[in-house]
């Protein structure tokens, strides 16, 4: 018989006498808790009519500072109610992000003697280049973007200290109030492809400004990252969203189709990687029975696909929109200016700037992102340097082995597909640089823990109802130590 393995578990939570101070101050940690968890819901709905400057202050911005003094206060009133600290892996992240922290204050303190190194930024060949940013302001900016955008990693080290806080009907409702916002998002953004409403956000062409869908947001962007996280909680929640499987299955379409009329590619492309990575899992099982009865509504959820393609295909104006999404890519040369509509332009510039700076640039960054880098490993190695791109590989990395460590095979494919966003993603955009973004993928990774951890304990009572034992000359292969769990 197979081996049975069992991911690894984390010591069983605390207790805290009632009507001690602990107690009162747990308690305090709760209320937080929720309260973090009700902002992430709420978001995409504070979201709407979202500003043109990224750094401007909104509702959603608001939220996003509010949200993350409460994750924050929520993991250290539970430390100090407890008397235990996170886990060690966590603690090592929180070193790695307070070790950029410093390099931000350096990078403050060094401004001024680099303002001759920092006025070759001041040249903007492209609008795609971004406005201009004062250094004074832009670095303290740029770190309090860090705490934020990481806050959630509290949330995650709560699950693993306190794991009933955060218990799995709360996440799943979280995740309906996201994929209802997302539901707002994408009915605005089908009223712009209509004309009921204007775009707010355009493809620039001699001659022609065609307009991206970008529902209640300004950027078709931050669209595509709500599609991307709504369509991934649904097939990681499954029936546990309370739904019926016909009614997910149109969400899935909806949210897909709405990211091809955003016309923004990366989004497309990400969409495209998380259904077909889910949807082959589930091919891969066809043969069993429930499998077997669905697969008549998977194939006529396909057709109804391929036919509202092709009549929306018939419109001219759609069928431009999508020869300019495939065609318009400027050159293919990553060499070239015109790599990806200026893209190449800023990434030459960069490299050319990088080459006239001193060592000490290299090592720490220059603080803040003088320009719009349109990638995330860049703009992390212009910010923090060589030091700061070791530490965000050593937070990603440990964050992927801390999961990886506590779910079963099973929910190891959620888990990369969820890593491979994050991915592709920041090929041309900066998820790492958008706090909501990484909210949602945290808040992924909670999702992950709680339905892996839910299905192998259901898995394991089952297992201990039905296991035949010794005397009766059972063939049972060597079971962990936490096989009950």
């Amino acid at each position: 018989m197979e081996t049975l393995t069992h991911p690894a578990r984390d010591p069983a939570p605390a207790t805290v006498p009632p009507g001690t101070l602990a107690s009162r101050i747990e308690r305090l940690a709760r209320l937080a808790v929720i309260g973090a968890l009700a902002l992430i819901a709420v978001k995409p709905l504070f979201d709407l009519g979202e500003s043109k400057a990224g750094d401007s202050v909104d509702l959603g911005v608001i939220t996003t500072v509010v949200g993350a003094l409460l994750m924050l206060a929520a993991l250290a009133a539970a430390v100090l109610a407890g008397r235990r600290l996170p886990a060690r892996a966590l603690l090592f992240m929180l070193v790695a992000l307070v070790a950029m922290l410093v390099i931000s204050g350096i990078a403050y303190l060094a401004a001024p003697a680099r303002a001759d190194l920092l006025a070759l930024f001041d040249v903007r060949r492209y609008s795609i280049y971004g406005p201009h940013l004062e250094p004074t302001s832009a670095i303290p900016a740029e770190a309090l973007r860090l705490v934020v955008g990481f806050a959630p990693l509290a949330l995650l080290g709560l699950m693993l200290l306190q794991r009933d806080w955060i218990p799995q009907r709360w996440l799943a409702l979280v995740a309906g109030v996201v994929v209802a916002g997302a539901v707002v998002h994408c009915v605005l953004a089908w009223l712009q492809v209509a004309g009921v409403i204007p775009y707010s956000f355009y493809f620039e062409l001699p001659g022609q400004k065609i307009g991206r869908a970008s529902g209640g947001y300004y950027h078709p962007m931050s669209l595509g990252r709500l599609l991307m996280f709504a369509v991934f909680m649904i097939y990681v929640l499954g029936p546990r969203l309370r739904v019926r499987t016909a009614v997910r299955y149109a969400l899935i379409a909806l949210f897909v189709a709405t990211g091809i009329v955003s016309l923004h590619r990366f989004t497309i492309v990400c969409l495209a990687v998380i259904v077909a990575a889910f949807e082959a899992r589930r091919l891969r099982g066809w043969r069993a029975g429930a499998a077997r009865r669905r697969l008549p509504l998977a194939v006529v959820g396909g057709a109804a696909v391929v036919v509202g393609l092709a009549g929306a295909l018939s419109s001219a104006t759609i069928r431009n929109k999508a020869r300019v999404t495939l065609t318009e890519v400027g050159s293919l040369d990553v060499r070239s200016d015109t790599f990806m509509h200026g893209r190449g332009a800023i990434w030459n510039d960069v490299a050319e700037i990088l080459h006239r700076s001193p060592f000490d640039v290299w090592l720490f960054g220059f603080g803040y992102e003088p320009w719009d880098m349109h990638n995330d490993w860049l703009r992390v190695l212009v910010i923090w340097g060589v030091v700061g791109v070791g530490l965000t590989l050593a937070v990603l990395v440990g964050l992927y082995r801390l999961v990886g460590a506590r779910i079963s095979r099973a929910g190891r494919l959620p888990l990369v597909v969820l890593f491979a966003t994050l991915v592709l993603f920041g090929l041309t955009q900066k998820p790492l640089a958008y706090p909501y973004f990484l909210w949602l993928f945290v808040f992924g990774l909670l999702l992950i823990l709680s339905v892996d951890q839910e299905t192998g304990e259901t898995a394991a009572e089952h297992g201990a109802q039905h296991r035949p034992t010794a005397q009766h000359g059972a063939d049972v292969g060597p079971v962990t130590e936490e096989a009950g769990r």
